[in-house]
């Protein structure tokens, strides 16, 4: 053979595989800790002179469990990916030797990972610490009367822990102005002249009323935000309307109490209080957790080993109506407004669907058990706004023939298959005529 044909043909040779298409993985490439199911993982790598699509496999343990990508352009890096979820929909199993591979689907270009990833589940994050005191009421962004009654209303789910408590006036933004009460049970309600305290009273302003243990300081609670105090005499300096109006509204103000209850009937599982307290997480999660300005009504289920286990959602919804006591005689009519602001129904495959109710409290709501409930009031599901006529409560109200209790937005608490999510938000308010 001719020395140059020869030359010619080894380097013709030796250039051949210089000349094919390369792949490298970039990620994950080993070491990487991934959450089934997180999103948007970024399957990454570079293909260099590949003219076929690719194809990207998972692999455990050396061997394919199927295809997270079947058919991509070379160049069309990154891939995002649902952590675990291959192209057929399915999910696969937790474990801590995964490697991706991608080869070209039509030439022999192919790399993987250089090391072992992890697929774990999410792991539930630890339940939040007991609140063992807790204010209700008054818990801010509302307005109160000086010398007008108010109640001052807090709770706790450790008496024993807590103690007697104290109660005190802070000025916002500055410090203590006075006690209003001591030696106070641990759950308990105080009727508060707004303003007052032993000997004085505040002057107008933003302030928070704070709760706190007698024994340990450290455990307290105080308003979430500042409330107004005003008086009477600035409102009718500034050209306030102080008369009856026609059409006037009373805003609600809301009570709500978190519960937990347990199906079927009596039995009575030990469902530690942090599991209860993952349920309320879910429903707080619905977009319900709007604050002292709504009433919120829902129900979870969720399994717990044999049983059902429910974090139930209750509010009471009360109208301060005092300065109409005589002039029940001149009422003319009071509807009852609510307006959904939110509100979720999520089926985890039960037969049953979320209700709420509204009725008529015929004896104060100190706990999460309910009291003697009169009238019922329809709540119109679906329906985002609407009215109710409400006179005759009203006027036995004013009149003092039916205690004002306010009203009771209670979670329908039918058991469903675990996973069911139900709760609403409203706005409620009293649209007052007289004559």
């Amino acid at each position: 053979m001719n020395k140059v044909l020869w030359i010619a043909m080894m380097l013709f040779l030796a250039a051949g595989p210089l000349c094919a298409g390369t792949i490298t993985v970039i990620w994950p490439n080993g070491g990487e800790a991934l959450t089934l199911g997180q999103p948007n993982c970024q399957v990454k790598w570079t293909a260099v002179g590949v003219t076929q699509n690719v194809r990207i496999n998972l692999l455990k343990g050396g061997a394919v469990v199927g295809a997270i990508a079947n058919s991509l352009p070379p160049q069309s890096s990154p891939f995002l990916w649902t952590a675990g979820k291959l192209a057929d929909g399915t999910m696969v199993q937790p474990g801590t030797d995964y490697r991706v591979r991608i080869r070209a689907i039509e030439s022999s270009e192919v790399d993987e990972s250089d090391g072992v990833f992890s697929l774990a589940t999410q792991a539930l994050p630890p339940p939040p610490p007991p609140v063992l005191l807790k204010l209700e009421k008054p818990n801010g962004g509302n307005s109160l009367l000086l010398h007008h009654e108010t109640e001052i209303a807090w709770k706790s789910i450790a008496p024993a822990s807590v103690g007697k408590v104290r109660l005190q006036l802070m000025k916002e933004g500055c410090c203590t102005i006075g006690i209003l009460g001591e030696d106070l049970p641990a759950t308990g309600t105080f009727a508060w002249k707004a303003g007052e305290y032993p000997g004085h009273t505040a002057p107008a302003g933003k302030y928070r009323i704070r709760v706190s243990s007698m024994t340990d300081p450290k455990i307290y609670d105080e308003s979430d935000a500042a409330f107004d105090l005003k008086s009477l005499s600035a409102l009718a300096s500034k050209g306030q309307p102080m008369k009856f109006l026609q059409g006037e509204t009373v805003p609600g103000v809301y009570q709500t109490f978190p519960c937990s209850d347990t199906f079927p009937g009596n039995l009575s599982p030990p469902v530690a209080l942090s599991v209860f307290q993952q349920g309320w997480k879910q429903m707080f999660g619905s977009g319900c957790g709007i604050g002292n300005m709504t009433a919120m009504v829902g129900a979870y289920w969720f399994p717990y080993y044999q049983y059902q286990a429910a974090s139930l959602y209750r509010s009471r919804i009360l109208f301060y109506l005092s300065k109409y006591a005589d002039k029940a005689g001149a009422l003319k009519s009071a509807k009852l407004r609510m307006k959904r602001l939110h509100s979720v129904d999520e089926d985890a495959g039960s037969g049953c669907g979320c209700s709420e109710n509204l009725w008529v409290l015929e004896a104060p709501m100190t706990s999460c058990d309910i009291p003697a409930i009169g009238q019922r009031i329809d709540v119109s599901l679906g329906t985002v706004e609407f009215t109710r006529d409400v006179t005759e409560i009203v006027r036995q109200w004013l009149n003092g023939s039916l205690a004002n209790n306010g009203l009771l937005l209670l979670a329908g608490e039918s058991p469903c298959s675990g996973g069911r999510k139900c709760a609403s938000c409203y706005e409620a308010s009293l649209i007052l005529s007289f004559e």
